[in-house]
């Protein structure tokens, strides 16, 4: 498959759920009451969170909200440098492979438990257990063991030389959570209020499901505290829905602003939109597993037959970039392989190739949750029949859509082809290529059942190595044959991260990673 090329801190984030504003009081010395003053910031975004423990968040909602609650040994700042955290200083050993870090003390979890470096061995060896089935154990399997030296320095040893090993330390799911708060709720941790606990600034005080998420400002944490007492988040599905209730200060931040109303809300005076380039990108995936996507002469076909500048420029102006390769410019080991233009001709004669000169039917999956989800599947479909493939569009809720993804074997799986926002949160390539294309016999993380062995052989050479040039060419032979020559999917954008927030809420950070840091958010009135 060929392309044409054209040029194309983080401490803690959220992205989650609220829709009614709500306004502490806070009374005078005296005389007239003062002005009232606001103690809650809400946040509304596109679907509630589905699981608050960091090993076993997979989706973006629920990351957003993880990342408030809990910290990771360390973190990247604004400029995506890799910064302290729980560990105050690092090092790794000549033999490359014993990561030795320095814990901070003083550090207390919600539950009143201490931190130490017992508590970041038992997260470990929580984490790697796979008799727990921990939805994030592929992340870490590179960890051989956990050594405690003293009470605040612990030693990671992996297994070989991971070049990755500091931005996945720095991943969401590296988070530390309370060993007890664990032991007590077992596969309960982080599924309601009660059973979630970490080191972070704020603190989980309600969840009710699919209506609201409510933190509160953790009076012990360790760092400087936040200047909001309370931040809010509640699911509102439906993108002009979000947009109304910011524009009417009901709420005081959203995401995902479609693209009809952008360009009104950066003109309003009440509003402020903030943009930043993010590792996301839109895809459509594949189950490889179900003929005739076993077959990547139609993938490839179907590749040509999608027309991305059109999609770009007439359905999602000012809101993403054609995609030019299997990662986003701004992720380490990205290699820019180009844009792939329309070629229905080319399309059609892949089809034939491949046994279907007359085309087949299929069904695309897609969910509101994506910005512009369901209208992005309608044009699909309307590309794809130009060149023989009828297509029918399955409508699904966020929850119903993840269902799809959680450890399914092939033959359990009915989809076909479905929508996929893809993105890694160490925004590294190890971690952007690895859990969605090595072969694996679920679709836990490899959603669509892709196999290459060329592929699997090239990444597991490209994990282990730490020489940056050498490293950068394994991940581009990689990439070659996801985008290019065997498809793991289509690529077709991707993203900014795109923000509307009212105008009297400052000090808010947007991320490249494609969240937003409340942590030093405040009121001006």
């Amino acid at each position: 498959m060929s392309a044409t090329s054209s040029g194309a801190g983080l401490r803690h984030g959220v992205l989650a759920v609220l829709v009614v504003g709500v306004l502490g009081a806070s009374l005078g010395c005296g005389g007239a009451p003062a002005p009232e003053a606001r103690d809650t910031l809400v946040f509304a975004a596109p679907a509630d969170a589905t699981v608050l423990d960091p090993h076993n968040t997979t989706d973006s909602q629920s990351d957003q909200v993880v990342l408030m609650l809990f910290d990771t040994l360390i973190t990247f700042d604004q400029e995506m440098n890799i910064v302290p955290d729980l560990a105050e200083r690092w090092k790794v050993a000549e033999d490359q492979v014993t990561w030795t870090f320095h814990l901070r003390e003083g550090v207390t979890f919600h539950d009143g438990a201490r931190f130490d470096a017992e508590a970041v061995r038992a997260n470990f060896a929580r984490v790697l257990d796979p008799e727990q089935n921990h939805k994030r154990l592929p992340l870490f399997e590179m960890i051989d063991h956990v050594e405690v030296i003293d009470d605040y320095t612990v030693n990671i040893v992996t297994a070989y030389p991971f070049g990755a090993f500091e931005p996945t330390m720095a991943h969401v799911s590296a988070a530390i959570l309370s060993p007890a708060a664990a032991a007590t709720h077992g596969g309960e941790f982080g599924r309601s209020a009660e059973a979630t606990s970490g080191t972070g600034p704020y603190r989980v005080v309600r969840w009710t499901k699919d209506f609201e998420i409510v933190l509160e400002r953790f009076d012990d944490y360790w760092g400087e505290a936040p200047p909001v007492k309370r931040v809010e988040y509640r699911p509102i599905p439906e993108a002009a829905s979000r947009v109304i209730a910011l524009e009417a200060g009901d709420v005081d931040v959203i995401t995902h602003i479609p693209p009809t109303d952008l360009a009104r809300l950066e003109e309003e005076a009440a509003i402020d939109v903030h943009k930043v380039v993010s590792i996301g990108a839109q895809q459509f995936r594949f189950n490889h597993a179900r003929p005739p996507f076993d077959d990547p002469r139609v993938i490839q076909a179907i590749s040509y037959a999608i027309d991305r500048r059109a999609i770009v420029e007439n359905l999602m102006p000012g809101l993403v970039e054609v995609s030019t390769g299997a990662l986003t410019p701004i992720m380490r080991g990205y290699a820019e392989l180009g844009e792939i233009s329309q070629d229905q001709g080319r399309a059609r004669a892949l089809l034939a190739e491949a046994g279907y000169p007359d085309g087949f039917s299929t069904t695309i999956s897609t969910t509101p949750r994506y910005l512009m989800g369901v209208e992005l599947a309608e044009v699909m479909a309307a590309q794809l029949g130009e060149v023989g493939i009828e297509v029918d569009i399955n409508v699904l809720d966020w929850g119903s859509m993840v269902a799809f993804w959680e450890g399914l074997l092939p033959e359990n799986n009915p989809q076909e082809i479905f929508i996929m926002g893809a993105g890694a949160s160490t925004a590294d390539a190890d971690w952007g290529l690895r859990p969605i294309f090595q072969t694996h016999p679920t679709n836990e993380n490899n959603y669509g059942y892709y196999s290459n062995a060329e592929f699997d052989r090239v990444i597991q050479e490209a994990m282990r190595e730490t020489d940056p040039d050498a490293r950068q060419e394994l991940y581009r032979r990689a990439q070659e044959i996801v985008y290019l020559e065997d498809p793991g999917a289509v690529w077709l954008y991707d993203n900014y991260f795109i923000l509307g927030a009212r105008s009297g809420v400052v000090d808010i950070t947007l991320s490249p990673l494609g969240v937003v840091t409340f942590e030093r958010a405040a009121f001006r009135e």
